[in-house]
């Protein structure tokens, strides 16, 4: 690997790394904001996805669409495929719960459910990165 792709490397997984340090502050709240948490679930998977892509020399395409970010990155993670559905719950997090409108509010199982997909997708995706 050449220097810049470790640099890029290295700056998605800081970026996927302060995510998940949010994501842990929150939940050691009184207050945790289930949304919010949610939102920085899936941030740290999608910077993670994005981390594997760039370590592959495939460029991350500008998206908050997990399961496609997964899709790309499946020949280098096989451990993926089955993991469809979770991609889908967590890209529902990233894009349309973090704006006003028809969402009810997110119940604090689905936010422990959030917490727990995106603690397995980051157990898998940052094993690979440190291959």
């Amino acid at each position: 690997m050449n220097d810049e792709t470790r640099q890029a490397v290295g700056q998605w997984r800081k970026k996927a790394q302060s995510d998940w340090a949010t994501v842990e502050i929150l939940l050691s709240s009184e207050q945790r904001p289930a949304d919010t948490v949610c939102f920085h679930c899936q941030q740290f998977v999608e910077k993670l996805l994005k981390a594997v892509l760039t370590l592959h020399d495939i460029e991350a395409p500008k998206t908050h669409d997990v399961r496609r970010l997964m899709q790309l990155a499946e020949p280098f993670v096989p451990e993926l495929c089955t993991r469809g559905s979770a991609a889908d719950a967590l890209t529902v997090h990233g894009v349309e719960t973090s704006y006003p409108g028809d969402w009810p509010e997110i119940e604090l199982s689905e936010m422990n459910e959030v917490v727990e997909l995106s603690k397995k997708f980051g157990d898998i995706l940052l094993r690979k990165l440190d291959e």
